[in-house]
């Protein structure tokens, strides 16, 4: 879904945003402040339900209002969201209300790309592993089902372990089993996507950081020879102990290997930035081969990266059939790679919450 029209009401400080005739690579300029960001964690807001920046509704929705809103349309979709206070949310495609957040998520698989950011390699498991996951959500069919009934039987059994010291094994006995039937089906899937996306990383990884060599290695969370639920088994006194389930796909990890050593040991920080965009690049690109297009927002392009960093980010994203949201304070060097790379894009100038259109 490539996005024609934006409306965004009652977002932080941004006035009412009504943009139309949106292009390949949109371009928000402006002093920090201004409400550049916002506009990005709007469109993130409506493919994800989530904001990139907070976890409470209250910190986004603007002061003494009890909803934000924001909608979107392509050539054939009409999608939009009404975010409350207390969190829950109304959603519509094409005038239908839906159910889930994922039936949204499908329509517009989103990648939020911050140059400044470099949480992915530094910070433990659980962002390499939803990094996984959104790969799995957008090209496994049957991923998101076997998510489902394995987090169901997940949260079920930490809370059983939870509830009283010394539970007995056959009083886990259900939940162990489902969890091992499905935990089983999510590392098949997993094992297969990540031996996939290999060759597309590879690729982005010479495109960006050419004199690196670096490894996917995907850590499955339990030991593969004997199957998950022997583990379940054979180390449920530690459960007990711990309260709470330590081995699963839940546990799992992408480790990033370089010939001296981890990749968070090792790099600078500037190299591990530009390998942080051939993860997410590289799975953009096998959406692009599956003929699945991804929206990517792209916040503050030039504070962390290099004029030659910026075009080659610029070049790979247009050549992968992106629509690109990005935020900038130094729009010059911004409009002078989109004008070298012949891509159609429009410029807006955020000034105190309010989006106007520059016209060139």
């Amino acid at each position: 879904m490539h996005i024609t029209r934006l409306h965004i009401e009652r977002v932080r400080n941004l006035k009412a945003v009504a943009l139309q005739e949106l292009q390949p690579f949109n371009v928000f300029y402006g002093h920090n402040g201004s409400g550049k960001t916002s506009i990005l964690e709007a469109i993130h807001l409506l493919a994800t339900g989530r904001s990139f920046r907070t976890h409470l509704p209250k910190n986004y929705i603007q002061n003494e209002m009890g909803d934000a809103i924001v909608f979107a349309q392509s050539a054939t979709e009409k999608i939009g969201m009404q975010k409350m206070l207390s969190g829950e949310q109304l959603i519509k495609v094409n005038g239908d209300l839906i159910a889930t957040q994922g039936q949204l998520a499908k329509i517009l698989p989103l990648q939020h790309i911050d140059p400044q950011s470099t949480d992915i390699i530094d910070h433990g498991a659980k962002p390499r592993r939803q990094l996984i996951d959104w790969l799995m959500f957008h090209v496994e069919p049957d991923f998101y089902h076997a998510w489902q009934y394995y987090s169901r039987a997940l949260k079920q059994r930490n809370s059983l372990l939870k509830s009283r010291r010394n539970i007995a094994l056959n009083e886990l006995e259900p939940w162990n089993k489902m969890l091992s039937e499905y935990g089983e089906i999510l590392h098949s899937q997993r094992s297969g996507i990540v031996e996939q996306w290999k060759v597309y990383f590879e690729q982005d990884l010479h495109y960006l950081l050419p004199d690196l060599e670096i490894k996917l290695e995907y850590s499955p969370g339990f030991h593969t020879e004997l199957g998950l639920l022997n583990d379940l088994t054979v180390h449920h006194q530690k459960d007990v102990d711990r309260r709470y389930t330590e081995y699963g796909p839940h546990r799992a990890d992408l480790r990033l290997k370089t010939t001296l050593g981890e990749a968070d040991a090792v790099l600078s920080r500037g190299q591990k930035k530009l390998l942080l965009m051939a993860l997410k690049l590289s799975q953009i690109a096998m959406l692009h081969a599956c003929n699945r297009e991804t929206v990517v927002l792209l916040d503050d392009l030039t504070a962390e990266l290099d004029f030659i960093a910026q075009r080659r980010l610029i070049e790979r994203l247009s050549q992968l059939g992106s629509q690109v949201f990005m935020t900038t304070l130094e729009y010059e060097s911004v409009k002078k790679h989109l004008h070298d790379l012949s891509i159609c894009y429009q410029l807006f100038n955020v000034e105190d919450g309010q989006v106007r259109v520059v016209v060139q």
